[in-house]
């Protein structure tokens, strides 16, 4: 409840911010996020995920394989939400952001989950990992990736594969 309470904020408060400045929606088959999890998830078998959010909403879900990754499962969001998360993307530093981030922390090394979270800046993708660095809900720009993340999470079905 909290997290949700969290996200909606963020998105509020960056809506707030970005409203003086019309942003274009992202293209139907432009990547807007991938988000990359791994970690404990590959204890019991090929269970990490990559999910790749379009600009249409669509989402595809990748099983990641030691060999490369495997489709799983395609489905779709709703595209207003993309479209908010593109247009925070496109007004944010994305790099000074990196840089002023506080240390992240291992969440496999102890049986939990990383995220890796790719964000199609202006001026191309940029990689967050929260190995390296926190990928905290306030910052308007996570809070909207991570109600993607969690829209696109509700609708696509990964198996559990076991060893």
């Amino acid at each position: 409840m909290i997290m949700r309470l969290a996200i909606g904020l963020a998105l509020l408060l960056a809506a707030c911010a970005t409203a003086d400045e019309p942003v274009a929606g992202p293209e139907p088959a432009e990547i807007v996020a991938i988000f990359d999890s791994t970690g404990g998830c590959a204890m019991a078998g090929p269970n990490c995920t990559r999910l790749i959010v379009m600009g249409d909403g669509t989402v595809e879900v990748q099983r990641l394989l030691p060999g490369g990754e495997d489709l799983v499962d395609t489905a779709s969001i709703d595209s207003e939400l993309v479209a908010q998360l593109h247009s925070i993307v496109a007004v944010t530093d994305l790099e000074a952001l990196l840089g002023r981030l506080p240390e992240g922390h291992c969440q496999g090394c102890f049986d939990g989950i990383d995220t890796t979270m790719t964000l199609n800046g202006a001026d191309g993708p940029v990689v967050f990992n929260s190995v390296d660095v926190e990928l905290d809900v306030s910052e308007p720009v996570f809070g909207a990736a991570w109600a993607v993340h969690e829209a696109a999470r509700a609708v696509v079905e990964v198996p559990f594969v076991a060893r």
